[in-house]
């Protein structure tokens, strides 16, 4: 049964987009605007018959940053790289229009934004209480120790192994995700 204005809830009619689809099937996952193509069979005899492409459509468990958990969809490979472009699922349903994301997209933005104001409301409460301060500097766990780091130089490989070691810990501590995966 298809989603309506009434059994969404009391949500405004800005938060809902309810756009006529021809691909009815778009709707239930991440299309991106990808529809059913029609089209011609050609062979050597010039005899044409039509037929039809379907898009290039995924099931995958995507992990959303703001819930916390995978969501599984059906999703074209060309929102695939969208998302990845984005920088997750929560960037894309939240920064893509309405019309390319159907009700399934919208459905999950609206998890994503209830879960975003309760995080800011869980954060705001959290900022009020005083925090202790921990003994150890947070520098300390920065700096390798010197004797591992001689022992490492010593071959090539191990070299090899310790500066992609010492560069991924510096992008995750920069929270750079895409950086640490494209060092080698």
């Amino acid at each position: 049964m298809r989603p309506t204005i009434a059994a969404l809830g009391a949500r405004a009619v800005s938060e809902v987009a309810v756009t006529p689809q021809p691909f009815k099937r778009s709707q239930f996952g991440l299309f991106q605007g990808k529809s059913k193509q029609y089209g011609n069979s050609v062979p050597f005899s010039l005899h044409k018959t039509r037929r039809t492409w379907l898009p290039n459509v995924q099931r995958k468990r995507l992990f959303s940053e703001t819930l916390q958990s995978h969501v599984q969809v059906k999703v074209t490979t060309s929102a695939l790289k969208t998302i990845k472009k984005k920088g997750g699922v929560d960037n894309y349903v939240m920064q893509t229009r309405a019309g390319l994301l159907g009700w399934k997209g919208m459905q999950i933005r609206l998890k994503v934004r209830e879960a975003q104001s309760k995080n800011a409301a869980a954060t705001d409460g959290a900022e009020s209480k005083p925090t202790q301060k921990s003994k150890m500097s947070p520098f300390r766990a920065a700096v390798p120790d010197p004797a591992r780091t001689l022992k490492a130089l010593s071959s090539p490989t191990k070299a090899k192994e310790f500066v992609r070691h010492t560069r991924r810990m510096a992008a995750k501590a920069l929270g750079m995700t895409g950086f640490a995966s494209c060092v080698t």
